[in-house]
Parts: C-alpha cells; structure tokens; sequence
C-alpha cells in the first residue's frame, strides 16, 4: 500500500512538471487499449469498421474516459490548479494595487506565523539541551492551609529529606533564583541569577566552561 501511494505522489509530481508528456502518454494508452477492443471484435468475425464502432461504444467516448483516467490519477486536480493559479496571476496583474496589498498581507501573514511557530519551536517543540530532558521534573509545594495561587518554594530541611528518603528518581537538585548586586571598578549592578546545590550540574549533565562546578563541601 506504502508502495503503491508513493508511486501515486511521484506520478501527480510528474504530471505538475511535465503535464505535456503525461497528456501524451495518457493518450498513447487509450489508443493501444481501443486497439486491442477492436482486435477481439475482429477475432468475433465483425467488420472492421463494425468492430472500431463497438469498441468505441464499450469505451464510452475517448475523451470521457480521458477525463475519468485523469480524475483517478490526480492529473486533473493538477490540471485544475494551474488554471486556477494561470487565473489568478492574470487577475493579479491587471490590479497592481490590489496586488500589492495582497501580496503585502500574505508577507505579514507568513511572517508572523513564521514567528509564532519559532517561538513555539523553542519552547514547546524543541527538546530541553539537557542530558535525558524527557526525564526532567520539576517538583514544587503548595500549601493546603493557606491557598495561594503560585506554587511555595521548597524548605531546605524538606529537599534535603526528599533526596534522602525517595526512590522514584534518579537524582535531585535544588535551585532558587534571585537577583545580585555585582560591584567593581564600574559602579554596581544588579543582575540575575540562581543559587543550586552541587549535584545540579551532574545530573543535567552541564560542564563548566572555564574551571570546574560544585562540590558538596561549597553547597
């Protein structure tokens, strides 16, 4: 079935291209079938000009069957789409105006949905640049006492059990962000950034490029 759908995909691709050469093709088939029709009524003992007229008849008129072969092979929904698209450049270019907007739009158009997809790309689509990232959770607390909307950060006594106690993962880490106040020679300046504990590192499995992460003893 994959096989004979491929063969299909190539043929209509084909017909896009060359439509021409398949027209011709399509054309030499039919007479080689109306020939071999007429053959078998000859062999029945009929008149050769008794014998075409029936093989015309059994085939329903030439150029019918034409257009039905076309319909089952997808060359006429080609055919069809480049009228339309020969139209439509044709209307398009007695309307330079209109042509203009329409073209400016369709730009728009595909420019934000070229946005929107990135984006979506990035943050959904494409996976975490992580070692194992469709192994990643991130666990938080809520708090059944106090509803709140936003998840509670997690003690470090109860990370610290969590890592201990549980089987369920391979390896826990915590991190926290918060902004910094880095001073210098310049004036300060506030920047972000994110406080882990050491085995963050190894278990995404992340490198340091200039000298080395955590160790247990600095966490």
């Amino acid at each position: 079935m994959l096989r004979d759908k491929l063969s299909d995909l190539l043929y209509r691709l084909r017909a896009l291209f060359r439509l021409k050469t398949v027209e011709n093709e399509l054309d030499e088939e039919l007479r080689l079938h109306l020939e071999r029709q007429v053959e078998k009524n000859l062999s029945r003992g009929m008149p050769r000009q008794e014998a075409t007229r029936q093989a015309r008849l059994t085939f329903g008129g030439l150029d019918q069957v034409k257009e039905e072969c076309r319909d089952a092979r997808g060359v006429g929904v080609v055919e069809r789409v480049l009228q339309d698209l020969r139209y439509a450049v044709r209307q398009l270019g007695k309307s330079p105006g209109f042509t203009a907007v329409a073209v400016l739009t369709s730009a728009l158009g595909i420019g934000a949905t070229t946005a929107i997809f990135t984006v979506v790309h990035a943050l959904v689509l494409k996976p975490l640049p992580y070692m194992n990232p469709e192994r990643l959770v991130a666990i938080w607390e809520t708090n059944e006492v106090i509803p709140i909307e936003d998840v509670a950060p997690v003690a470090a006594p109860t990370f610290l059990t969590w890592r201990e106690k549980s089987k369920a993962f391979g390896g826990m880490a915590a991190f926290q962000t918060q902004s910094y106040t880095v001073t210098g020679e310049a004036r300060a300046e506030r920047v972000s950034g994110v406080r882990v504990s050491h085995d963050l590192f190894p278990m995404l499995g992340i490198e340091a490029a200039h000298g080395r992460t955590f160790v247990p003893e600095e966490d």
